[in-house]
C-alpha cells in the first residue's frame, strides 16, 4: 500500500468546496478523464476514468463511496477499480479549513495497485497519484467557483 499525502489551496469558500466534495455526482464529475456518472445512493458513484499514467491512459471502471461526512470539515472516500489486467483499491480523506479567503485542502491517500498499475515504481506511483488528486480538487474547485458566481 502507497501512502500519500499533500494540500491544496482552492480560492473558493468551504462551504462551496464542501457542497461539490461530498456529493456523489459533481464529485463524480470532478474526476480526470471521467465518462458519466451513475449515483448509488447519496453516498456512492460508479463511472469510467481514463486517467493518463506511465503505462499509457489506463481505463477503470470505478466504484466509489463516500463513507464519512464531517459537515464542513472532511469527507473520506474509499474506492476501487479495474480495467484489463489493471486493478486499483483507495481510500482519500480530504480535511477542509478556511485560509487567506479561500480554503486549504489537507488530504492523505492510501492506494493499492495491482496488475500493471503495481509495476510503477513507489517514486512515479505517489507522483502520479499527486497530480490525479490536483486534478480532482481543481475540477472541484472550478465547480465551486462557477456555483458561487450563479
Amino acid at each position: 500500500m502507497t501512502q500519500i499525502e499533500g494540500s491544496y489551496p482552492a480560492k473558493a469558500a468551504r462551504e462551496a468546496l464542501w457542497d461539490v466534495l461530498s456529493d456523489p455526482e459533481r464529485l463524480g464529475a470532478a474526476l480526470p478523464g471521467v465518462g458519466p456518472v451513475e449515483l448509488d445512493g447519496d453516498a456512492g458513484f460508479s463511472t469510467r476514468v481514463r486517467p493518463s499514467t506511465n503505462v499509457g491512459v489506463t481505463p477503470l471502471d470505478l466504484e466509489v463511496s463516500i463513507v464519512d461526512r464531517d459537515e464542513g470539515r472532511a469527507v473520506r472516500l474509499k474506492g476501487d477499480g479495474a480495467g484489463g489486467e489493471h486493478r486499483v483499491a483507495f481510500e482519500v480523506t480530504l480535511r477542509l479549513s478556511e485560509q487567506d479567503g479561500g480554503t486549504r485542502i489537507d488530504w492523505d491517500a492510501e492506494v493499492q495497485a495491482f496488475g500493471g498499475l503495481a509495476s510503477l515504481s513507489q517514486r512515479v506511483l505517489p507522483a502520479l497519484l499527486r497530480d490525479q488528486i490536483a486534478i480532482a480538487l481543481g475540477e472541484a474547485e472550478r465547480q465551486a467557483l462557477a456555483g458561487a458566481a450563479a
